[in-house]
């Protein structure tokens, strides 16, 4: 039985791991009165708890220890897969250009406003229980759980890999793999994570499986040999079709994954891919979603590309787009079936005296008759303001995880 008699220990924003508001629950928690009020049986109270926002949870562990308790178990979180109660939860790393330190992870959290019905107060809060990022690492998420994978301490590459639970924003490191490497390329299949490139052009290395149930890495294999002129380091990739495609400094490549040997080769000149891809991307319902900082294809700010049809098209809509968005240093990420970006504002040194302001912008898609795809800006809000000196933040990476 679930008695409700006092308050519990803090628990910021519905993760373990986010102490900025500990103080409030603090004071929160001294206007609490110990007294018990009545008995839930426990198979109740975990179906109301699964059933709960996360964003609902700091104020729920202030009613009884019980519920501090049952928050933090996985059996709550496995229920809530169960009920299909999951929601999306976006990560970001943000950084200073000048390599202070490495990147911070941060959590996008939205509060709904308690004088203003159907609004919520959306912003980055850091999540300071998780190592800093190293630069360039590739990532990967599986079910709760998301792999950083390499990167560069420094001007240095690295062969650590650790992988975050971000139900209790806990982690765990695993097997280093046998290469360094940075600016790799990464997918899942079958259980098994590919990771591609990031290091020295030398065949037997250049590709690496781990083994996820077995927790260990192989050496790749591949069909046939590496294309000549590969780069060494990416700038981004993503997974579609059954293949990981793949953004070099000068071309795109495409790496099929398979039981007897990887496959690589080069995209077709023809589809414009190294053209109009950049870094900030994202998959959607099978399509690549790229930022359009050369405003073609009709000036739409992004811009789509279909594998199948092997075409790209604009984003239509976007009235209410903001303009100041740095498009180069942005982020973007599927973030439950909608579109959001994650960017700087162009014009920060002029009109917030050096201070840099980190942009989030919230689109719906739509798609209409004969396949055109519209996009219609649902929010748009400043969650983050980076002071001096590190007013030169920039995102690393922006991911999406379903808990």
């Amino acid at each position: 039985m679930v008695v409700i008699t006092e308050t519990s220990d803090d628990f910021n924003c519905g993760d373990p791991g986010t102490n900025k508001n500990s103080q409030q629950l603090q004071n929160k928690r001294k206007k609490v009165e110990k007294n018990t009020s009545f008995h839930i049986p426990d198979g109740i109270a975990e179906i109301i708890l699964a059933k709960v926002r996360r964003r609902g949870y700091p104020v729920l562990t202030l009613v009884s220890k019980t519920f501090r308790g049952l928050i933090v178990t996985p059996r709550l979180h496995d229920l809530r897969l169960r009920l299909g109660a999951t929601e999306p939860i976006l990560y970001a790393c943000v950084g200073s250009t000048l390599f202070l330190r490495g990147p911070r992870w941060c959590i996008l959290y939205r509060k709904p406003y308690s004088n203003l019905p159907n609004t919520v107060s959306v912003r980055l809060l850091e999540i300071d229980s998780l190592p800093p990022m190293p630069w360039g690492s590739a990532v990967v998420t599986i079910g709760h759980e998301m792999y950083v994978i390499g990167g560069c301490v420094g001007l240095t590459r690295t062969n650590v890999v650790f992988v975050i639970d971000c139900r209790f924003h806990t982690y765990r490191f695993l097997p280093s793999m046998r290469v360094a490497r940075c600016g790799a390329a990464a997918g899942v299949f079958n259980g098994k994570i590919f990771i591609v490139g990031g290091c020295e052009m030398r065949a037997m290395d250049w590709m690496e499986t781990f083994d996820i149930k077995g927790n260990f890495w192989i050496r790749g294999r591949w069909t046939t040999g590496i294309p000549p002129y590969v780069s060494s380091k990416f700038v981004t990739y993503a997974v579609m079709e059954k293949k990981i495609y793949i953004l070099g400094e000068r071309m795109c490549y495409t790496y099929t994954p398979g039981e007897q040997g990887g496959l690589l080769e080069y995209v077709m000149p023809g589809e414009f891919m190294s053209f109009f891809w950049q870094e900030s991307s994202c998959v959607i319902d099978g399509l690549l979603f790229s930022t359009n900082p050369q405003r073609g294809l009709g000036a739409s700010p992004i811009i789509i590309y279909d594998p199948k049809q092997k075409i790209w098209r604009p984003l239509t809509g976007l009235q209410g787009f903001p303009a100041n968005i740095l498009l180069h240093s942005s982020k973007m990420a599927n973030f439950g079936g909608k579109l959001v970006i994650l960017g700087p504002d162009e014009y920060w040194y002029f009109l917030n005296k050096g201070k840099r302001e980190i942009w989030c912008v919230e689109i719906a898609l739509e798609r209409r008759q004969g396949g055109e795809i519209s996009g219609k800006v649902e929010s748009v809000a400043v969650v983050l303001t980076v002071p001096q000196p590190e007013s030169l933040a920039s995102i690393d990476v922006c991911a999406t995880v379903t808990i």
